[in-house]
């Protein structure tokens, strides 16, 4: 929806502007204000600096905020075009449009963690207790409803309806902006917009779990339920869409309901062309200034990439006792971010299958993994640090858990520099800043000093345990592996190219 909002902002801009008359002088008579150039070219430096370094504030881990927040520089960047073009009195007439931009990232990252998990099952615990009142036995797993073996689906953080409810919220503010209900409306309008579409994504469920039953004697409709899902969605969506605007016209009516249209304002001609275009040119030669950075990171991305098509050196084919599954490359934009290696312990006497560890090696940048968790929103449910000895010697680790509703997993990292491994994150427990500069120097082939980042990853499909236990579980699953692991022997090949 932050993709969307841009637009709408730009239409209720140009709106405002229409009812002016489109009027270019401010009250004092001169042509827009030129100072919304300096404010533009403030708000394109935050950006240009928010591109170049990673700063982040953390409280108690539980909350974070990346400087500048991009909402804020969204909110400048509409303010000081619409200063630079149209004046004061279109920022006080385009007020709305501009403070909406705030929306571009519509729910923050810790408020989305705090409910995705909790309306996740929620969800689930709701398709689960109509498909057993339906009759259709189902399997344990409280987040997977199996119909067979094979056939059914998992309620994923996705499925929990928060895109559709703040879809509706969204599209309530905009409308209650634009068919002026006073405050008294405004408010409930908005949140009742929202609980609709969680009450829809409900129904959604349900409907989804009648499909489900009703495909089990036939495998062609086994193989659509995907699609099934994107129809039914998509038919109650527009239902939800219906019954909104039925109220909200039902609203609109009511004359104790919304507010009364402003008294029309005296507007000005068209001023000529001239100072336009010079504030046209003015925005394009600043464009112009910032693009150069652009041109540059696009070379280094080129060499980048030519640089990770090159075949990689092999991973051992055991470490202690863990046996090679498979190896992988983990790619974005066609450049290699980490080089994949699974490891399987041997299985139990009783045949259950052994833990399995995934060992990670990345070309890239000297990074804190849990601070690339963080800046995506993905917040540890418990870090700390472990110091264990391996084939290679003592390493030191930085250790994070994370619970997606579909697996809990600990992950490990460390940096290996001349044939050491250690990495420690020195943090409060109340307030934390982070900054991270992102290297932009010569590919790893090129650069035989540079440290090699390593990470290790350990899962458990119990998400339902608290961390408490699955993170003991995973920690001496994890100190086993290493016990035969030398990181320093097994990255050299890496930084030796």
């Amino acid at each position: 929806m932050g993709m969307v909002v841009p637009i709408v902002s730009y239409l209720l801009i140009l709106r405002a502007w229409r009812s002016l008359g489109w009027e270019t002088e401010d009250a004092r008579g001169s042509d827009g204000a030129w100072w919304g150039f300096v404010v533009l070219a403030i708000s394109a430096a935050l950006m240009f600096l928010r591109d170049q370094m990673l700063l982040i504030v953390t409280v108690n881990r539980d909350w974070l905020l990346q400087l500048p927040p991009l909402p804020l520089v969204a909110v400048v960047y509409a303010a000081a075009m619409v200063l630079l073009f149209g004046g004061m009195r279109l920022l006080k007439a385009a007020w709305f449009p501009v403070l909406f931009m705030w929306a571009v990232i519509p729910v923050p990252e810790t408020f989305s963690r705090r409910v995705d998990l909790p309306l996740q099952h929620a969800s689930a615990t709701v398709a689960r207790a109509w498909a057993h009142a339906l009759g259709q036995p189902l399997t344990q797993d409280k987040l997977r409803l199996m119909f067979t073996p094979e056939f059914g689906m998992f309620i994923a953080p996705g499925c929990n309806g928060i895109r559709g409810a703040i879809t509706l919220g969204l599209a309530a503010i905009v409308v209650s902006y634009m068919y002026r209900f006073r405050w008294f409306v405004y408010a409930p309008v908005v949140a009742g917009a929202v609980l609709l579409g969680y009450l829809f994504n409900f129904l959604r469920l349900c409907l989804l779990v009648v499909y489900y039953k009703i495909a089990l004697p036939y495998p062609w409709l086994q193989h659509h339920a995907k699609i099934a899902d994107y129809i039914i969605g998509g038919c109650l969506f527009i239902c939800a869409l219906a019954v909104f605007f039925t109220v909200a016209e039902k609203l609109r009516n009511d004359p104790k309901d919304v507010l009364p249209e402003p008294a029309a304002e005296a507007v000005q001609r068209l001023r000529r062309a001239q100072p336009l275009l010079i504030r046209v040119g003015a925005v394009l030669a600043m464009a112009a200034i910032f693009g150069v950075d652009v041109v540059h990171e696009r070379k280094v991305d080129a060499a980048t990439k030519a640089a990770s098509a090159q075949a990689m050196p092999k991973m051992p084919e055991h470490i202690g006792n863990f046996t090679l599954v498979r190896t992988w490359d983990e790619s974005q934009f066609a450049v290699l971010i980490y080089s994949w290696a699974e490891y399987a312990a041997p299985a139990a006497s009783d045949g259950t299958p052994g833990p399995h560890v995934m060992l990670g090696i990345s070309p890239q940048s000297v990074h804190d993994a849990e601070v690339c968790h963080i800046a995506r929103g993905e917040d540890p449910t418990w870090h700390g640090q472990l110091t264990t000895a391996t084939a290679g010697g003592e390493i030191e680790l930085t250790i994070a858990a994370y619970n997606d509703g579909a697996t809990q997993k600990l992950e490990a990292s460390t940096v290996c520099d001349n044939g050491a491994c250690h990495q420690y994150s020195e943090t409060s427990q109340h307030v934390t800043l982070i900054y991270a500069r992102p290297h932009r120097g010569v590919p790893l082939q090129s650069d035989t000093t540079r440290p090699i980042p390593v990470m290790l990853k350990v899962e458990s499909l119990d998400t339902m345990s608290p961390v408490s236990v699955i993170e003991p579980q995973l920690a001496a699953t994890l100190t086993e592996f290493l016990k035969g692991a030398n990181l320093s022997a097994i990255t050299a090949p890496y930084s030796k190219r």
